[in-house]
């Protein structure tokens, strides 16, 4: 099932590249764009049940990203959102936190930070599907919380639980790197790389699947 997703964005350029990113990733389906704050929060309020994922400009026409959130939240709305601004102060930043986005985006912004956004909100969104109740290890997943502060040279800590986040999702699945990739849209360079920490450290299981046909693969799953 694709994730149905809202793009609130008044700079038509900026909205395209949104689409652009989403439709990349062939797991979201775009609903509507709307370039203005009070039709958007009108149309969410109208559609809720219909709406899993609000990419959210700050600064728009008539009401501001901001303003949409905080009157969303006093009606009950608990629709996923993500903001994306060039505003990153803290006082705004501590007053999106609070209104309980699900990632935040600063611009200028690479898409490889966009996808990660929002395969946040995907891989939250399975979890929820998917198990009834939640250990502490998928809670600190779903949370981005690490006992790893020292990580090795080039690895990043959210793309790490980011990864993490994906094997927790297909636990019952035994994935290579190729089909890693296409999940989370990362190289398979780069989540060679990350696979290899993750086993040494006794975090996931690394097996070799020698196959039927060609060379053999390692695959990996979360213990």
């Amino acid at each position: 099932m694709k994730l149905r997703v809202l793009i609130v964005e008044d700079d038509p350029m900026v909205a395209h590249i949104h689409k652009h990113y989403l439709n990349e990733l062939g797991s979201f389906e775009i609903i509507r764009v709307i370039d203005n704050g009070l039709d958007a929060f009108e149309y969410i309020k109208d559609n809720e049940k219909n709406i899993d994922l609000v990419i959210l400009d700050v600064h728009m026409p008539k009401l501001s990203g901001l303003e949409v959130l905080k009157l969303l939240r006093e009606a009950g709305n608990e629709v996923s959102v993500i903001p994306i601004t060039a505003v990153n102060d803290n006082k705004t930043i501590s007053e999106f936190l609070n209104l309980g986005v699900i990632d935040y985006l600063v611009k200028p912004f690479s898409q490889d930070r966009f996808n990660q956004a929002v395969y946040r909100c995907e891989l939250k969104y399975k979890m929820f599907q998917q198990n009834n109740k939640l250990s502490q290890s998928d809670i600190d997943q779903m949370f981005n919380t690490s006992t790893d502060s020292n990580l090795p040279k080039g690895l990043q800590e959210n793309t790490l639980n980011y990864i993490k986040k994906s094997l927790i999702v297909h636990r019952k699945e035994l994935l290579d790197v190729e089909a890693l990739s296409g999940i989370t849209n990362l190289s398979k360079v780069s989540l060679r790389k990350y696979l290899d920490y993750l086993a040494e450290v006794d975090e996931i299981e690394k097996r070799i699947d020698y196959g039927t046909v060609g060379r053999p693969k390692y695959k990996y799953f979360i213990k």
